[in-house]
């Protein structure tokens, strides 16, 4: 049986998760650039990700609560659409990918 987590549930979990210094998540989405104009509709999968706040040099165009801001398993900072999200594990469950529900 498929566990499915609401959105909210994901991000917070997530959010907290990172507060630990072993704490992370693991992502999949959708990848996409508004400024290039490009969505790829391949998946992609960035294990050992934290939870981050904004850069002071990262200026949005659109409301950044729209974003899901995180660092990959290089410590980069990385982004993604919130709504592009398809999947998140975590580490309670062996970083099984559960689908993440919008609606």
């Amino acid at each position: 049986m498929e566990i499915k987590l609401s959105g909210i549930q994901a991000m917070q979990w997530a959010k907290e998760l990172s507060k630990l210094p072993d704490g992370f998540f693991t992502i999949a989405f959708f990848p996409c650039s508004r400024q290039r104009g490009v969505a790829i509709p391949e998946l992609t999968i960035k294990e050992k990700c934290k939870w981050r706040i904004q850069l002071p040099e990262e200026r949005f165009s659109i409301d950044s609560d729209n974003l899901f801001l995180f660092t990959d398993n290089n410590g980069e900072p990385k982004m993604c659409y919130r709504i592009l999200i398809r999947y998140m594990g975590f580490p309670q469950d062996g970083f099984k990918l559960h689908k993440i529900d919008w609606l």
